[in-house]
């Protein structure tokens, strides 16, 4: 009977709290975050007022590099400097040759270490030139192309694409900072954490389900090989599932909301959901219990924490393992699985969880709603953090229209260092050729002499085949016979 109350009182607080949490839920309007001061357009102009970029056309300059690029195999940085950061000039048609010029530099040995002045202007022209989606997959693709951007160009960006309100696209930037296991930059972080909450609002990444495993029923090819890979699942570099990638991120942007352990409670709750790391979810709400301190927590992350619980795929226990040379990464991710049992239990441990904190009154079940709590947040802090940035870009640029001469300097000075060699060893040539000229009457009884001793190749007989020697031996016993 005890047992039927407590579910009958843990199903009532349960729709009690989804009643709660859909009256929470609101949406911001359009809005751009960051000030237009941020992206410092004028001193970004600025730069290229450079004698460097003097009597560079575009065309022509990409034409050179691409020469350089197929035949020496390499280009200078300050090269891929310059086309950077006149990029923006091109032709939108042309966007597929300019894009194999930065994947060809990527394989050259000046491609090491990644430069931040040619990422950034890259960034920064297909912004302007409106190619932000194939700014992405180029971001994404970093074995092709290398584009780790700066803090400063991944805001600009961030910042765009929650102007369009393209959540989803600024979401991944956020993916990509997790894998990187980055969020040092205040501002980076804030964004990210505006972008992933809104793409987990907008996109509702909770209530979707996991694509089964297609079953391969063709015919099995078995090969001779040295080794059977056996399959890895680092639960990091090979997350997919787009569950998982936003649930790792969140995760790791709540550790850094210090400041705010509501929001860092709620969010990282939320994350340990989507990432289905169940047991630390059930780990965190028994930490937060013991705490004792009231209003610790948004009912809204039970509330979605539940829901991946419920929407949580499972395995079958009694399911034959594959052969190991059948085996990938999709098997080792069934296989951490929950069982139908496992997650029955663990079910259980979040209803009483969930009712030990709504007890204590842990739970926050009115006010703001969790978006409207992390709006709050970044718009207070951004206006705070823009100025330290801004000057921070401001120096940084004038380091590399600095650098930039350097390099500029140092190309000139070795372009003339090479001419002068290449003019010294035509005349160390040509003075061999006269010394030979002139000796040669002086030696010639050497010359000669040499030549007479000299050993005389014979000529090679060529092979004869068996039918030709077999007649030669037929011939010379019929002569022998004959005298």
């Amino acid at each position: 009977m005890a047992a039927s109350m407590w579910r009958t009182l843990s199903c009532a607080s349960r729709h009690f709290s989804l009643r709660l949490f859909k009256r929470n839920i609101s949406f911001s309007a359009r809005r751009l975050l960051l000030s237009e001061a941020y992206s410092c357009n004028e001193a970004w102009q600025k730069r290229l007022e450079s004698p460097v970029f003097e009597k560079i056309v575009f065309s022509e300059f990409a034409i050179q590099l691409k020469d350089k690029l197929e035949k020496q195999k390499r280009a200078s940085v300050i090269d891929m400097d310059i086309f950077a950061n006149k990029l923006h000039e091109m032709d939108l048609s042309d966007v597929e040759f300019m894009e194999d010029l930065i994947k060809r530099f990527r394989f050259t040995e000046d491609a090491v270490p990644v430069q931040d002045s040619i990422v950034h202007a890259i960034i920064r022209a297909y912004i302007n030139l409106g190619l932000v989606d194939r700014l992405l997959a180029m971001i994404k693709d970093r074995v092709n192309y290398g584009l780790f951007p700066d803090y400063y160009a991944v805001n600009i960006l961030l910042d765009h694409f929650i102007k369009q309100e393209n959540f989803a696209a600024a979401a991944s930037l956020a993916y990509k900072m997790m894998l990187q296991e980055d969020f040092s930059h205040p501002v980076t972080h804030l964004l990210s954490l505006y972008a992933a909450v809104k793409h987990l609002h907008v996109g509702k990444v909770d209530e979707k389900m996991f694509e089964p495993i297609p079953e391969d029923k063709g015919e099995e090819d078995w090969i001779p090989v040295k080794y059977i890979r056996y399959p890895h699942y680092d639960d990091h570099f090979d997350v997919k599932d787009e569950r998982f990638l936003l649930g790792k991120t969140l995760d790791m942007l709540g550790q850094h909301l210090t400041s705010d352990p509501v929001l860092q409670n709620s969010v990282r709750l939320i994350g340990l959901g989507l990432w289905h790391k169940f047991g630390k979810g059930l780990f965190l709400m028994e930490e937060l219990a013991k705490t004792k301190k009231k209003e610790i927590i948004l009912n809204e992350s039970l509330v979605r924490f539940d829901r991946c619980l419920e929407n949580a795929e499972v395995k079958d226990p009694d399911a034959p393992e594959k052969e190991l040379g059948l085996q990938t990464i999709d098997d080792e991710i069934y296989k951490m699985r929950l069982t139908p049992d496992a997650r029955e239990e663990l079910t259980t441990e979040c209803e009483e969880m969930w009712y030990k904190l709504r007890w204590g009154d842990q739970v926050i079940e009115t006010g703001d709603g969790l978006l409207k709590r992390v709006e709050s947040l970044v718009k207070s802090e951004l206006p705070k953090l823009e100025p330290a940035d801004i000057a921070d870009q401001t120096a940084m640029f004038d380091e590399w229209s600095s650098r930039r001469l350097e390099l500029l300097e140092e190309q000139v000075k070795e372009y003339i260092r090479q001419q002068k060699e290449a003019e010294i060893e035509g005349k160390l040539k040509d003075l061999q050729e006269k010394e030979e000229l002139l000796r040669f009457f002086e030696l010639r009884d050497k010359i000669d002499l040499a030549k007479a001793r000299a050993p005389r190749e014979r000529p090679v007989k060529p092979e004869e085949d068996e039918e030709t020697v077999r007649a030669k031996r037929i011939k010379r016993r019929k002569y022998r016979h004959h005298i």
